[in-house]
């Protein structure tokens, strides 16, 4: 199966109705999973996707975001690995240029580490590394 990445910008889109890219954020997810891609996302995505959601719209939404993600079948949640974290820092130490911030180095590490090239993202870091096709585009 293949599997698209979920960031935690995408994950703020598709709770917050009022954010400007909620609907196509939420087309390009029905279009990834009637394709047949099966959904991915971290623990470090899920910390940062609770901290946005609580930091913008409040801890009840947060915690319900996160019981639903938590209990879903549609988005699987993996685990960054001491591995992933060594490659995630040797990503940042090479890209001087860019502010990655360690959560995106994880993500492209986990992402080069599971063959992930499709991302549901509204982060430009993932355009800027490179090597990923990105919706909404």
């Amino acid at each position: 199966m293949k599997l698209a990445l979920v960031d935690s910008s995408a994950f703020l889109a598709l709770e917050d109705r009022s954010a400007r890219e909620h609907h196509r954020t939420l087309a390009s997810m029905q279009d990834l999973v009637r394709r047949g891609f099966g959904l991915l996302t971290t623990n470090f995505l899920f910390d940062e996707a609770y901290t946005l959601i609580l930091s913008r719209l409040g801890r009840a939404r947060a915690v319900s975001w996160g019981v639903k993600l938590k209990q879903s079948t549609l988005v699987q949640l993996t685990r960054v690995t001491e591995e992933h974290e060594d490659v995630a820092w040797k990503i940042v130490l090479a890209h001087e240029d860019k502010d990655y911030s360690y959560t995106d180095a994880t993500s492209f590490a986990v992402a080069l580490n599971l063959g992930i090239v499709d991302v549901l993202a509204l982060d430009r870091h993932f355009v800027q590394f490179g090597g990923f096709t990105v919706r909404p585009s």
